[in-house]
This record gives C-alpha cells, sequence and structure tokens, in this order.
C-alpha cells in the first residue's frame, strides 16, 4: 500500500501530533508500505512567498481576517502541494487534520480515499475561536466549512470518545468511524523508587510552556507544599513555549528556584519523566496526550486534572485529581510523598495501559482499517 501522510504542521512543531505521524511513518514501513510525508514546508515556494505577503495584509486587520487567512493558506497550499505529487500512485491518503484531508481529497479528484486522525480537543471551530476570537455569527460560518471539509471525508480515527462527542455536530450522517487511542513503543522501563534520591519526590511535567498546558498550577501547588513544611521534593518541567518567562519570574518570586528546574524542549521527554516518581499533567484541556502514556510506558505514576479525554485514560478514575484550589489539588499530590501511595498507583495504570495502550494492538487495528477503507472505496 502507497500511504500519503498528510498535515498542515511542520515536523519542528512541538505538537503531539507530528510525534503521531511520525512515529506512524516508522510503523507503517516496518509492515512494507510506501509512506511520503507531506507538511506545510512541502508547500512550493511562490506560494509562500505570496502567502508571506498576503500575511502582511491580513494580520492587522484583526482576529478574523487572521482566521480566514490561515484557513485559506493552508487549504489551498496543501490542495497545490498534493496536486504536484498526483502522479504518485497513492491508494490512501492518512491526514492529520480536516483542512488537509478534504484539500488532499480534492486535489486527487476525490479518487484515493482519506482516513482522517481527529487530533482536536474539543472541534476545530472551538479550537479556532479560542486562538482568534469572533462573535457568533462568524463562529456559524466558520461552523459551515468545517461542515463542508467534513463532507468530503467519511472515515475517521479518533483517539479518544470525548472528541468525537464534541465534534460529531459537525460531520457527515454516513461517516465510518473508530477509537484507537495515542500510543507508544518505549522499551525503558524504570521504577525511580529505586533510583531517585531517598525520601525526595520528584515530579515531572511535559508540554508546550503555555496557559493552556497550565504549568503555573503545579509551580503554586510547589509553593504549597512549602508552605506546609514539605520541603522535599523536585518539580521538573519539561517543554518550552511562550510563558516559559512568566514561569520562571513567578518561580523566582515564590522563592523556588532550589525546587523548579526548567529543562526546556527534550528530543525524549520520557527519559526524564522516568526518573521521575511521579508524572502530573496540568492541562486545561487535552485528548489524548502523549505525555501521560509515555509516563504509563515508563512505569511512572500519574495525576491529571478531569479534563477532556484524560478521564477515559484512567482506570476507574485513579489518579484524576478533584477541586478547583491549589490547596485541594495538593492535599491530594501530598499523598503521594508515601511510597506505598505511589505503587498502588503505578500498578493500577499499568494494568490499564497494558489493556487499552498496547501499540502493536492498535497498530493492527489501524492497518486493519486502512484495507476496509480502500475496499470500500
Amino acid at each position: 500500500m502507497n500511504v500519503l501522510i498528510i498535515t498542515t504542521l511542520d515536523d519542528h512543531s512541538p505538537s503531539g501530533v507530528v510525534t503521531y505521524y511520525k512515529r506512524l511513518a516508522e510503523d507503517l514501513r516496518k509492515q512494507d508500505m510506501n509512506v511520503r510525508i507531506l507538511d506545510i514546508r512541502s508547500t512550493p515556494s511562490a506560494w509562500r512567498t505570496s502567502m508571506g505577503l498576503l500575511r502582511r495584509i491580513m494580520y492587522p486587520l484583526g482576529t478574523v481576517s487572521r482566521a480566514l487567512y490561515e484557513e485559506f493558506a493552508s487549504w489551498v497550499g496543501v490542495y497545490l502541494t498534493v496536486r504536484s505529487h498526483r502522479n504518485k500512485g497513492f491508494d490512501l491518503i492518512h491526514a492529520q487534520d480536516a483542512r488537509s484531508g478534504a484539500a488532499a481529497f480534492v486535489a486527487l479528484n476525490k479518487r484515493v480515499p482519506v482516513v482522517l486522525t481527529c487530533h482536536f480537543n474539543d472541534s476545530p471551530v472551538s479550537e479556532l475561536a479560542a486562538r482568534f476570537p469572533m462573535n457568533d455569527w462568524f463562529k456559524r460560518r466558520f461552523s459551515g466549512w468545517y461542515a463542508y471539509l467534513f463532507s468530503n471525508l467519511k472515515n475517521y480515527v479518533f483517539v479518544s470518545d470525548y472528541a468525537f462527542e464534541k465534534s460529531k455536530h459537525l460531520l457527515p450522517g454516513d461517516i465510518k468511524k473508530i477509537t484507537i487511542r495515542n500510543t507508544v513503543n518505549i522499551d525503558l522501563t524504570v521504577d525511580a523508587d529505586k533510583t531517585a534520591p531517598a525520601n525526595q519526590l520528584i515530579i515531572s511535567n511535559v508540554g508546550y510552556v503555555d496557559a493552556r498546558k497550565n504549568q503555573r498550577l503545579l509551580i503554586l501547588v510547589g509553593s504549597e507544599l512549602r508552605r506546609r513544611g514539605l520541603d522535599n521534593f523536585r518539580i521538573w518541567l519539561i517543554g518550552e513555549g511562550p510563558k516559559r518567562a512568566d514561569y520562571e519570574q513567578l518561580v523566582h518570586s515564590l522563592d523556588l528556584t532550589e525546587h523548579v528546574i526548567f529543562y526546556g524542549q527534550q528530543e525524549q521527554p520520557w527519559r526524564l519523566v522516568a526518573q521521575s516518581n511521579l508524572y502530573m499533567h496540568t492541562a486545561l484541556n487535552d485528548n489524548c496526550p502523549y505525555s501521560i502514556i509515555e509516563a504509563f510506558a515508563v512505569n511512572t505514576p500519574v495525576l491529571a486534572l478531569p479534563v477532556g479525554g484524560i478521564p477515559e485514560m484512567l482506570p476507574d478514575r485513579c489518579g484524576l485529581l478533584s477541586g478547583n484550589s491549589v490547596e485541594a489539588i495538593t492535599d491530594q499530590v501530598a499523598m503521594y510523598f508515601d511510597v506505598a501511595h505511589r505503587q498502588q498507583l503505578r500498578q493500577a495504570q499499568a494494568d490499564y495501559a497494558d489493556q487499552h495502550f498496547n501499540h502493536r494492538k492498535s497498530l493492527i487495528e489501524l492497518v486493519s482499517f486502512y484495507h476496509q477503507t480502500q475496499q470500500a472505496a
């Protein structure tokens, strides 16, 4: 099978989507499939130049103009890119977003079936409106645009039931869908309770350092732990982003510089997570984050806010944080200074992850869905 993986991102974006399609390409090649990845950097240079000029015009006009620019530039850019590869004999398109999937489908004369993996946390329209604030009239217009994009796509891979529930109002009625959660293939397993410094709790967090990923909460928990006299901990923040400088200043103002370490972007963040006693996911919304799955894979117990698709990832809500205050969340984190509590949480999550995040099983299911999609085309 000759598979085209298409995306509006580029392979340097700090996104779990990039992680997904890079690992997918490796897995498919091991299945003796031909795989080509086309991303935003593959667009014709003349198009990128002209869009750079258009961006200078559109962006100063306001948030709605920026949203219109992003949708137009991405869709047409993917169309032109795929059109220039139309003679490559693709059997199937695996899209990572609705814009690229619909554009590729049209570019190949609607003859090559598309599978779309739905990485969005809520729906593409709500995420667009969050990024580019707009009134209800424009939201309805963009909802119509995305309904058109989805009307070209019939085969869907959801990584959580949550994502389907949040987006189903935009989807056509005759779709074929399957839920295949994100997985990783990591051989490293470490018991940090045996390798980390004795009597010290190391809490790790991985993610783009911004308001949505909400690392600020973990810093405030650290401050509250110190206020309670619990001083034997370290917080490892792994990732880069626009809020890093602000959070570094917050750490300094709270006198936590000895307790909070910023590691920046890491090629293999799970290697640090494996050396921590506890992984804490603070995002305000997430679909099926790789950082949690990687923590499972390296045997590090997980605490997370009950948002988005995350409750589906944890057994019987085991590891979900409750409460809306820093004090309430700190109460729960403090329990895991106890090794026995961490071991109990680790075992429950390991058993669940083995059943629901099995990499080999998920790949088999995806390849089977490919073949079903191709046969039905």
